[in-house]
């Protein structure tokens, strides 16, 4: 089984992309995010799915092992998806994560594909409506982006969590990068980078 980590930080487009990829039946690789074992942590202990509470559950999680999250993804994928050749798996931040899947997957099987935006760009596409739909269906998800775009201060405390872990060097470590810019400079369409994503993960499957 290949594991491809697809990296980025909050509304790059990565699960976008790797959702849709997983409607293709030329590939139909599920997605599975670590951020839905985040939520259950932060509903588990009763508390509001707002950035605050995110930052301090997930903090107390990864002081028990820094790859906590990732092993309960793994947990899921051998457990409802060990017949899939390849998976994708979003919401890894430090390099401790991706240590523990090459660990138990083999170095050859983890690839890292980073997704890239800017950040009024990723601020803005907290109320597009495909967002606000996908959002609606993972608890805690749609209060944390509401908080996050009516201030815009909540938006950067979630991007300093992630690069705090780590975020930034791994995806500056990425063996495949792609640019989601859709609004400033260098601009590219939704259309184009679908291909550039489909034309990597051809070449992963062949």
């Amino acid at each position: 089984m290949k594991i491809v980590v697809i990296l980025g930080l909050p509304l790059s487009g990565k699960s976008t992309h790797a959702r849709l990829v997983n409607d293709d039946p030329k590939f139909d690789i599920p997605l599975i995010e670590t951020g839905k074992f985040v939520y259950k942590e932060v509903e588990e202990r009763g508390l509001v799915a707002i950035p605050e509470n995110i930052v301090k559950v997930a903090s107390e999680c990864k002081a028990k092992s820094d790859a906590y999250f990732t092993e309960k993804a793994m947990e899921f994928v051998l457990e409802n998806h060990k017949n899939k050749s390849i998976i994708f798996i979003s919401g890894v931040k430090a390099r401790s994560e991706v240590k523990f899947l090459k660990d138990k997957m083999g170095d050859e099987n983890i690839i890292l594909i980073s997704f890239h935006a800017s950040i009024q760009t990723r601020h803005d596409r907290l109320l597009n409506e495909d967002r606000k739909e996908e959002s609606s269906k993972q608890d805690g998800k749609s209060t944390e982006d509401l908080a996050m775009a009516s201030d815009i201060s909540r938006f950067n405390l979630r991007d300093n969590k992630e690069l705090g872990y780590g975020l930034g060097e791994l995806m500056a470590l990425a063996d495949f990068v792609i640019n989601t810019e859709d609004k400033r400079w260098p601009h590219h369409t939704f259309e184009n980078t679908m291909t550039q994503f489909k034309i990597i993960l051809t070449k992963l499957t062949e």
